[in-house]
């Protein structure tokens, strides 16, 4: 493993553990009967585990970018079949969604406003990538048994 691997490796192991010991602090210390104003180490330790995981999906979500731009300047048919394939599952997706799967108080909770087609987009992006992570798991196990094939 090269130098700066391993280096990027402990860093990104040393930012989960911190976002799950702020995760683990935040449920520990959170009590329903006291107002959110005077919850202090509750609400520093939720800042602390949603920022490390904001910003670990910001960077995952560049890295992901740049592997895609990267494979598609290799390999322009194989960045348009996969391209192609995701919008599709998106569409599928938007079409079986049924515009009411967000409850109207989860909006309301973060302080937007209800809106179906919204509520229906969001619905077609969780579906798609429920979809999109079980053609991971699929990708995984059918690699794994195949190597165990051979």
């Amino acid at each position: 493993m090269k130098k700066e691997s391993r280096i990027i490796l402990i860093i990104t192991m040393a930012l989960a553990i911190l976002a799950t010991i702020g995760a683990v602090v935040y449920a520990l210390s959170f009590k329903n009967d006291v107002a959110e104003a005077e919850q202090g180490l509750a609400n520093a330790m939720w800042g602390v585990a949603y920022w490390i995981v904001f910003v670990f999906a910001v960077v995952a979500f560049a890295g992901i970018v740049v592997f895609l731009i990267k494979q598609a300047i290799e390999n322009k048919a194989r960045f348009l079949i996969i391209l192609g394939s995701t919008i599709v599952v998106f569409a599928v997706s938007y079409f079986i969604t049924s515009g009411v799967d967000i409850a109207p108080e989860a909006f309301e909770k973060v302080g937007a406003t209800y809106s179906e087609g919204l509520s229906k987009l969001l619905g077609a992006a969780c579906y798609t990538v429920y979809a999109l992570f079980a053609g991971v798991i699929i990708s995984v196990i059918y690699s794994e048994v195949s190597k165990l094939i051979k």
